[in-house]
């Protein structure tokens, strides 16, 4: 094709931009860097601001019986100036407009549009194909970004919002990560989800390290952020039916926030022995006190094996529960004098010594976590141990889990229920997953089995490279906020092979609040800018 060819082409891409018309430009010759997976587009320089960065495109190819591809713009706009060297694709424009200066963009084929949806395609559009701006609606059909939960815009294409769909199985039930360094917005998006989950009637539980969450019933003070929200007909606004919850032994900034109490008795007891890194031996102490206590309580009480749930999840201080924290400890006290390298009784009472002394177990007259009340549809709560030691903080984490869990599978009738996890690796480690397996298959369980009882977990934490890897494998919809360092990008890299190499390349630039978010739901992963949240966050950095 002539230099004359190409001009008529940039003229007429002229007319029709002047005439409204959503023709960008046409596809370049083939040079010999050409892949599959790309191509080039040429146009005139009056199309300069219409042509950005992650926009998404069609290609119409007249010369082929194709009925068009899905491209977006990858790389570019670059400009060139004629006589400059026709050594490169890239360098091939030869005359623009006006015979001096025109664009050249890269585009990514995404595959090969068919009845409205997109395929793969063993094909490339030909050169003079004409490439075509999309408008809002076509794209977010074509991604698959239509959903009753609000969560952004498309990064750059803030008239393209982002959706995912509350009601669709595959979506939120099949789990959630969010990912992100300290100030990359990782925190506004979990606030975002947790805002429109109650919204389209899931019932919310935050395990909160920080503090953040604890202000949601309160609107956002930030005036800067108020165009922004109305961007998405969203104005500051609290959450309603909001509640707060933490360990007796520890205080929270909210003013209404009730206490529990924690029951050693509700946690399984190897659960118990990793989360105090029980030796062998003392271990082996704890489960001979704990079958001792538990035999005489099912021959005092004549508890049933399938009446062991219903005490459980029963959070009144008159549960009949097997044995307090206390009784155990007085058990392994008693038992001391019988240590030996495989029982270590002495050891044991020491452990246990320390949990009656931080206050947070088996309070008299004082309800344990109750899952009836959490689990109300809309309702959002809020698990406060940002004030608690490592210990307590696991072992409320744990419980939490179990309830959570047990009482989805005895109620079908409670509502789709989102738990969210923050700062999940101090919970559980990439390091220490050998040492609590108990808790990891508990955790498997949890996220593999909750699915079909719209149960969903949200792992939030800016450390992923410290969670094991199957975390990953368990978390199908993902938010990769700012991520820099290649321990913690190398570690989803290799779990979402879904995501190009040019996508994770841009990780690191990320701006705050903007993501790569993949999900079943989508049918392309993408970058997204996160909305802010209406709702008040206690900032603790």
């Amino acid at each position: 094709m002539s230099a004359t060819q190409w001009i008529d082409g940039a003229r007429e891409t002229s007319e029709y931009a002047a005439a409204g018309m959503s023709v960008l430009g046409y596809v370049d010759w083939d040079g010999s860097d050409a892949s599959n997976e790309r191509v080039l587009m040429r146009a005139p320089l009056i199309n300069r601001d219409r042509i950005i960065r992650d926009q998404y495109v069609r290609i119409e190819d007249p010369l082929g019986s194709r009925s068009g591809f899905l491209g977006r713009i990858v790389a570019g706009p670059f400009f060139s100036h004629k006589g400059a060297s026709t050594r490169s694709a890239f360098a091939t424009l030869g005359r623009g407009l006006s015979g001096e200066i025109g664009i050249l963009a890269e585009i990514e084929l995404q595959g090969e549009m068919v009845d409205g949806t997109t395929r793969a395609s063993k094909s490339r559009p030909a050169s003079r194909a004409t490439v075509q701006a999309l408008n809002a609606g076509e794209v977010a059909d074509l991604l698959g970004f239509s959903g009753d939960m609000v969560l952004g815009a498309i990064s750059g294409q803030d008239d393209i919002w982002f959706r995912l769909q509350s009601k669709n199985k595959g979506v939120l039930p099949r789990n959630v990560g969010i990912f992100g360094t300290v100030g990359s917005g990782k925190s506004n998006t979990s606030q975002v989800v947790i805002e429109e989950a109650a919204a389209n009637g899931w019932a919310v539980v935050v395990l909160d390290v920080e503090g953040e969450y604890t202000a949601m019933d309160a609107p956002t003070t930030d005036q800067a952020l108020l165009k922004n929200l109305a961007q998405f007909d969203r104005t500051p606004a609290g959450l309603k039916d909001f509640h707060v919850f933490h360990p007796v032994s520890c205080t929270s900034e909210a003013e209404a926030a009730e206490a529990f109490t924690l029951r050693l008795a509700d946690f399984e007891s190897s659960v118990i022995a990793e989360l105090l890194q029980a030796t062998i031996a003392e271990r082996n102490a704890l489960f001979d006190c704990i079958e001792h206590l538990e035999s005489r309580a099912r021959n005092k009480l004549s508890t049933k094996e399938s009446e062991s749930l219903g005490v459980l999840l029963d959070p009144s201080p008159e549960a009949k529960v097997p044995f307090t924290l206390r009784a155990l400890k007085e058990r392994a006290s008693e038992r001391a004098s019988r240590s030996n390298e495989f029982f270590d009784y002495t050891a044991l009472a020491t452990k246990l010594m320390w949990l009656v002394q931080s206050g947070a177990f088996d309070q008299p007259n004082m309800r344990s976590l109750d899952p009836q009340k959490m689990l109300t549809p809309g309702r959002v709560s809020v698990i406060d141990v940002s004030v608690a030691n490592d210990v307590i903080k696991n072992l409320a984490t744990a419980d939490l889990l179990r309830k959570m869990f047990a009482y989805k599978a005895a109620h079908e009738d409670s509502p789709p229920t989102l738990l969210v996890i923050e700062e999940a690796h101090s919970f559980i480690s990439r390091e220490k997953a050998q040492t609590m397996q108990a808790t990891m298959q508990m955790l498997r369980n949890v996220a593999r089995r909750g699915r079909k009882r719209w149960l969903s977990l949200a792992f939030v934490s800016q450390q992923p490279g410290h969670l094991p890897p199957e975390i990953f494998e368990l978390c199908n919809t993902r938010f990769v906020h700012t991520l820099r360092s290649t321990h913690n990008l190398d570690v989803l890299m290799a779990t979402a092979g879904d995501i190009s190499k040019e996508m994770w390349s841009r990780c690191p630039l990320l701006g705050a609040g903007e993501a790569i978010v993949t999900s079943p739901q989508l049918k392309r992963p993408a970058v997204v800018t996160m909305r802010p949240a209406m709702s008040q966050r206690r900032f603790t950095r």
